[in-house]
Order: C-alpha cells, then structure tokens, then sequence
C-alpha cells in the first residue's frame, strides 16, 4: 500500500502541474496570437517574437517559420515539422509517468493481493494442528483485497485524467497547426513592407 501512496502522489502531481502548464500554454498562444494579428509586416512579428519571452509553445514555431527565406512549402512543412516536434516532446513531459502509472497501479495492487494471499496460506500451515480461526483467515483475505482495491483506484482514476490530458495535448497542437498555417498564409510570398 505504500507503493499505491507514492505513486498516488506523484501522479497527483503530474496531473496538476500538466493541467497548469497546458492552460499557460494555451493562454500565451493566444496572446502570441492577438499580437501577431496586429503586425503588419514579417519583420515586424520578427521582432516582436524576438521581444517576448518563448512561454508560448507557439512562439518557436513562428520563429522558425519567419526565419525561413524560401517560399518552398515542402521545406517550410519540413522545418515547422521539426520545430513542432520539439515543443511537443516538451508538452509531452510527464505524460508517460502518468500512463506507466496507470498500468502498473493495478498490477501493484494485485501483486500485494497475492502477498496477503501467501500470508493466510502461511498461517494456515502454522496452524493446522489445532484448526483454522476462521477469523484469522477473514483478517488476511480482507487485508489482501485492500490492496487490490487501492491498485485499481489508482488505475482507474489515473487513466482518466491521462486520457483527458492526451485530448487536451491534441486540442493544443491543432490549434498551433492552425496558427501555424495561418502565418504561412500571411507572411509567406509577400514583399516586405
């Protein structure tokens, strides 16, 4: 049961800083969005990208996208791909500990079912001479199941949260493909102003 606590904990943790950082994410996209919008050159969303801080996810793809002189879109997807991938695999962090978690939670669980399964069997042994207390048996498979109980809660409740989190991952890189595609649309094959 100590094992079910630690992992209990840390996914706790993981879920609210994902839950924290994602809405930070989403929020500093926008803004990076609204501010953009107002640009009406390239040069004048370099600079202001150049300007401001890199907490939006969004920023380093539209600084990677601005940097890009050519007009040839096979290279422009290549290069947004690239850039995409690396602030996604920062989006990502933590959600595998989380989905490890999700699985091994039960598995834990189980595991300290069959412990205390062993046990009751042991006490069996040790006192079949003189009868088994039907008592003592109860206590062992009460205690044992406890542990199955625990395991699958946090299972259960960690898969949720994971699959909540993964659909929100999913909502925040759609929108940041469609910031992406609009700034193509924009900037790219215009003279500068």
């Amino acid at each position: 049961m100590y094992v079910l606590g630690i992992i209990s904990i840390a996914a706790i943790a993981i879920i609210i800083e994902k839950y924290m950082h994602f809405r930070k994410a989403r929020k500093a996209n926008v803004l990076l969005m609204d501010m953009i919008k107002d640009c009406s050159s390239k040069s004048e969303a370099q600079k202001m990208l150049e300007e401001m801080d890199d907490t939006a996810p969004l920023s380093s793809l539209l600084n990677q996208l601005l940097q890009i002189e050519s007009n040839d879109l096979d290279l422009i997807n290549q290069s947004m791909e690239a850039a995409a991938a690396v602030e996604l695999s920062k989006l990502e962090r933590g959600l595998t500990w989380l989905s490890t978690f999700s699985a091994i939670g039960p598995l834990i669980g189980f595991l300290g079912t069959v412990i205390g399964m062993v046990r009751v069997f042991m006490n069996i042994e040790s006192h079949s001479g003189g009868g088994v207390d039907i008592s003592l048996l109860a206590g062992g498979i009460w205690e044992a199941m406890l542990t199955t109980i625990g395991g699958l809660v946090v299972g259960i409740i960690t898969i949720i949260f994971y699959n909540d989190l993964v659909q929100k991952l999913e909502v925040l890189v759609q929108e940041m493909q469609d910031a992406g595609n609009q700034m193509i649309a924009r900037f790219k094959g215009k003279d500068e102003a």
